[in-house]
Parts: C-alpha cells; sequence; structure tokens
C-alpha cells in the first residue's frame, strides 16, 4: 500500500507541465527542468557564527515554510470537522478505514505541494525549504495510540521532498512540529491540548522516549544526505506558547546526543519561545555544530503600524544578539501580514544582520499575506471531515495544487510577496523556469 502510494506521490510531482509563475496555465509553459548535476549540494556546518558548505564557503540559509504539509492547521489549510491533525486522522480511521486514510493523506499532501511549487520556490532565488513534519507523518500507526508507536517508520514522505528540493538546488530542514503526544498543546504540533498545566510532555517518559528514538532513526536515515540543511529539534517548545526553561532543553539535549550517536553530523537547530534569555548557552550542554532559531510575530497586520512592527524586530534582533550566543542566528518563523513596506523592511534588516530566514509560509487558504501563494480564492468549499463522502474529500483536495487553484499573493500596488522574497534572497544560482 505505502510503496503503491509513493509512486503515486511520486508521479504527482512529476506529471504536471510547469506553469507561469502567477499560478495560471499557459500554453507555452515549458515542462519543468529535468536534474541537474550542477544542483548538488554540499554538506553543511557551522564555525562559529557562520554556516559554511564543505569547500569552506560561507552560506546564508534563507527561505520559506512548506507549512501545512506534514501538518495541517485549519486557518490556512482548508479543512473543519475535527480540531487538528490527529483528529482529523481519528476521523478518517473511524469513517473510511486506516489504509483509506493513508490515501487521503498521500493524495492531500501530492496535491498540496507539487514539483511547480519546487519550482517557484527556485525561482525566487531563495535556497532553503523547512519542512514541518510530526511523529505521525513518519509513525502513523502511532495516530490509534502510543502503545503502537516506535515499531517501524516511514520516510517516504520525507525523502520524496529532500530529493526534489534537491533538484532545484534547494536544501530542505527537517522540523519536528510535533513530537509524540505533543510537546506544546497548539494545533500546529497535530493535537491540541486545551490548558498548558496538561501538556505533559517534558515529564512523560514514554512520549520523551518515543521521540529521541525517533530522532536517532531520523539521524540513521539522513545522516549521509547534504540536501538536509539541518535538524530542528522543536518547534516552538514552551507549553501554549510559553516561555522555555531547563526542562524544555534538558529535553532537547536527549534528541541531540540521540542525533550524534548515529554518527551525524548535521547542524541541529534549537529553538526558543521566545528571547535570547530563553535558552541556555551552547556551552552549558555542550553543543556543537548548532544554530539558535527565533519566532517572531508583531500582530501588526493592519496599516499605519509600520513603525511599531519594525522596531518590534528591531528590538527582538539586538536583544538575541547581545547574548552573544557564538551560533548562527535564524529567524524561523515570521510575517510581515500583508504590508508590502514592513516585508521589505523586515528582510532588509534581517539581512544587515546577517541573519539566516524561513519566512512562514509559502502557502494559505485564503487571500491573506501570510502567504506566498494564496488557494481556495475562487469559491471552492472546505474539506468536511465528518460530513464529506471519501469521494468529496478526495475531489476537494485536487483543488489544492497552487498550479491550477493558485494565485501569488500580491500588495495594493500590485507588486507580489513573492517579488519582493526573491530581492532579498541569497541569489546563488540561475534559475531557468
Amino acid at each position: 500500500m505505502k510503496k503503491r502510494l509513493a509512486c503515486a506521490l511520486a508521479l504527482a510531482l512529476s506529471a504536471f507541465p510547469a506553469l507561469a509563475l502567477c499560478g495560471c496555465e499557459t500554453e507555452e509553459s515549458p515542462p519543468p527542468p529535468p536534474p541537474s548535476e550542477e544542483h548538488t549540494l554540499s554538506f553543511l556546518s557551522t564555525e562559529r557564527t557562520k554556516i559554511v558548505t564543505e569547500e569552506g564557503e560561507e552560506i546564508k540559509l534563507r527561505g520559506v515554510n512548506a507549512g501545512g504539509l506534514g501538518v495541517t492547521e485549519n486557518w490556512m489549510c482548508g479543512f473543519s470537522g475535527a480540531r487538528d491533525f490527529l483528529n482529523l486522522s481519528k476521523t478518517f480511521i473511524e469513517r473510511f478505514g486506516f489504509d483509506r486514510t493513508q490515501d487521503l493523506w498521500y493524495n492531500y499532501r501530492g496535491s498540496w505541494w507539487t514539483e511547480q511549487d519546487f519550482i517557484n520556490c527556485a525561482a525566487m532565488g531563495i535556497n532553503v525549504i523547512r519542512l514541518p513534519f510530526t511523529y505521525m507523518n513518519v509513525d502513523f500507526a502511532a495516530v490509534e495510540g502510543l502503545e503502537n508507536a516506535g515499531k517501524a517508520y516511514d520516510f517516504e514522505f520525507l525523502d520524496t521532498f529532500v530529493d526534489t528540493a534537491e533538484k532545484y538546488g534547494l536544501y530542505t530542514i527537517l522540523d519536528l512540529h510535533g513530537a509524540y503526544g505533543s510537546q506544546n498543546g497548539q494545533d500546529h504540533s497535530g493535537e491540541v491540548i486545551d490548558q498548558a498545566a496538561d501538556v505533559d510532555f517534558y515529564s512523560n517518559e514514554q512520549k520523551l522516549s518515543l521521540t529521541e528514538k525517533m530522532w536517532g532513526a531520523v539521524a540513521e536515515h539522513f545522516k549521509e544526505n547534504p540536501a538536509v540543511a539541518g535538524y530542528d529539534l522543536l518547534n516552538e517548545p514552551g507549553e501554549k506558547a510559553g516561555n522555555t526553561s531547563k526542562p524544555h532543553f534538558d529535553a532537547m539535549d536527549r534528541f541531540y546526543k540521540a542525533i550524534r550517536a548515529k554518527g551525524d553530523r548535521h547542524i541541529v537547530i534549537f529553538e526558543s519561545c521566545w528571547g535570547g534569555g530563553d535558552i541556555p548557552a551552547p556551552s552549558v550542554y555542550g553543543w556543537e555544530n548548532c544554530m539558535y532559531s527565533f519566532h517572531h510575530y508583531t500582530n501588526c497586520s493592519d496599516t499605519g503600524r509600520e513603525e511599531e512592527h519594525i522596531a518590534s524586530f528591531l528590538e527582538r534582533v539586538s536583544e538575541v544578539e547581545q547574548r552573544n550566543f557564538g551560533v548562527p542566528l535564524q529567524m524561523g518563523e515570521f510575517t510581515a501580514y500583508g504590508i508590502e513596506r514592513q516585508w521589505e523592511d523586515t528582510l532588509s534588516l534581517l539581512n544587515s544582520h546577517g541573519w539566516n530566514w524561513v519566512s512562514w509560509t509559502y502557502k494559505v487558504w485564503g487571500e491573506m499575506g501570510w502567504g506566498v501563494y494564496n488557494i481556495g480564492v475562487f469559491g471552492e468549499e472546505r474539506v468536511n471531515a465528518r460530513e464529506d463522502s471519501f469521494e468529496e474529500i478526495d475531489s476537494k483536495l485536487l483543488q489544492l495544487r497552487t498550479e491550477t487553484d493558485g494565485r501569488p499573493f500580491a500588495f495594493p500596488s500590485g507588486n507580489t510577496l513573492a517579488a519582493v522574497i526573491e530581492k532579498y534572497s541569497p541569489h546563488l544560482k540561475e534559475v531557468k523556469v
């Protein structure tokens, strides 16, 4: 079943002709470019505050998140009828069975992200995509209970993404957005837990051990793959968006050691929620070849607050830099909403301070500046997990393709967010589409 579905996903990534970057079909559009040896990527590591290739060349990682692909969020992915990825999956299993639920998720991913999306990313001049995933993407049996977890892992989804990204000269950051049982209780972890006090991940040995084991398996699988830029250990680790402290980093240290125990030399990324005061110096735990990542959202989503927005970003950047962590710094999630000046100012600020960055996010359901591309803007209905038939759901998933139902987010000036990101991107290669 899984092999058949993996083949179907691979076909979905290759079967569609390249389209104009606006997301509209044109008769003149050429097919996607074939794989090229010039896009073979070099293994990355850190030298104090720099990321360098095996040849010793410094590189800045700048790109976008592939939000919504591995773990859905209803507000941005076109789903209703269950409040998180875990409960969507359980609802589908209850209605359609385990195997057909896997079919739906393979079809969803094959529509949400096709080869055209890699082409669009490469055309922006970026060089990295941060791929959020959960334990359920590689250990789907655990959906039906943690007693089923950790017995076998399926890396075909991650493999397909990493390999196709490399084809277009793009690195992938593997970002654990949802650990076993949820590290933060937020919908973007795949499982909503209503109260912060009920998030027991950091005191639950079963959940910690399963996550530690999974990171070891990820490292064993990808340790020789240079197309993986690094491992982001835990997305937004604080309970219900709270701050982080020693228990959070004790857990991350376990995962770090599980990776290194496999002989894996990839960069390991540690997140703080949210400032520099919420994360210890690397020397406290003896972490090496690592990068520190921060998220920042100003909520300045309406015009007239541009000065407030950029002042907030400057305050966060300056506060972190004053800590002198001695490692590369990354803005791992952020947005400037639908305001062109805020995007220009934010990207300019991050570049001038030498930060790596990946915006949130590449694609969203609805017309808003959270996504470089918007889908679901032509009147399509969301998937109702409880009421739609299997066939209706499968049909609606086809509407999620950027090339058939997407368009780039445009500012009132007519300029697109894609064009603004291109302006501040690394431009390490010429991209022919």
